[in-house]
């Protein structure tokens, strides 16, 4: 069962790292950046990137915490991401963000909630893992569509 486990969250993790290198890649070697820009503060730049890296953070929680099968920790690292965070971005933010940004945002939020919802029910690790593996792909479509850059 470990063994499933443990290819099924490589898999996510390599799918992940390797959709963001493919950005990082294309920088590296010239081609230009034809991701949408989000016209942001310096402020609300490092507020966005902030919950961006807390998305991270709780997504490496989850996983380990999962693989240890402690739900507790598992539903407190998917919490600290969930509506709360959403609800605490100020509205000035969502306001200027583009219409298909603000589609694939919030269902970040959501997907962690799930994962409160299903720790909290006691689920199994595999459900714990099917949700953070689906959330993850809007982690890779919202990096492959959008760059943040401050006005000036």
């Amino acid at each position: 069962m470990y063994l499933k486990v443990e290819k099924m969250v490589l898999g996510v993790l390599v799918g992940v790292f390797l959709s963001l290198s493919l950005v990082t890649q294309a920088s590296a070697y010239g081609a230009t950046d034809d991701r949408e820009i989000i016209w942001v503060s310096e402020k609300e730049k490092a507020l966005l990137l902030s919950e961006m890296r807390a998305f991270l953070n709780a997504s490496q929680k989850i996983l380990e915490a999962n693989l240890e099968g402690d739900m507790k920790a598992v539903e407190e690292a998917a919490r600290l991401v969930g509506v709360s965070l959403f609800k605490n971005t100020p509205e000035a933010i969502h306001e200027k963000l583009p219409i298909t940004f603000s589609m694939i945002g919030p269902r970040a939020y959501m997907g962690f909630e799930s994962i409160v919802d299903e720790a909290t029910g006691g689920e199994d690790m595999m459900v714990i893992f099917s949700h953070l593996a689906e959330l993850q792909k809007n982690c890779v479509a919202c990096h492959s569509l959008f760059r943040f850059k401050v006005k000036e």
